[in-house]
């Protein structure tokens, strides 16, 4: 699985950056995307796709271990649609 180590040694390496610049440059853009969807934002990244919150409602679930009902209080999550470009991508892979 690759992760940022990774993708900053992508970055450095095709871009010519020093690694630490290809880090800094990845940290800002994830704060500047939690930043966005914090406050209700969608972000959308041309060729990849489309970040979004939505509400998740107040609920009661079973535990399955115990049977017992809990409750699980309402929230937002960060959801992601893929762009066609990375849909053509993924499948043209198979």
């Amino acid at each position: 699985m690759a992760g940022k180590t990774e993708l900053v040694e992508r970055i450095a390496f095709e871009t010519g950056l020093p690694k630490a610049h290809a880090a800094r440059a990845i940290e800002v853009m994830i704060d500047a995307m939690a930043e966005w969807l914090g406050t209700g934002e969608r972000v959308a990244i041309p060729g990849l796709g489309s970040f979004y919150t939505s509400e998740r409602p107040a609920r009661e679930v079973r535990n399955p271990r115990t049977g017992d009902l809990v409750h699980v209080s309402a929230s937002r999550t960060v959801r992601f649609r893929p762009g066609k470009e990375l849909k053509g991508v993924v499948n043209t892979k198979r």
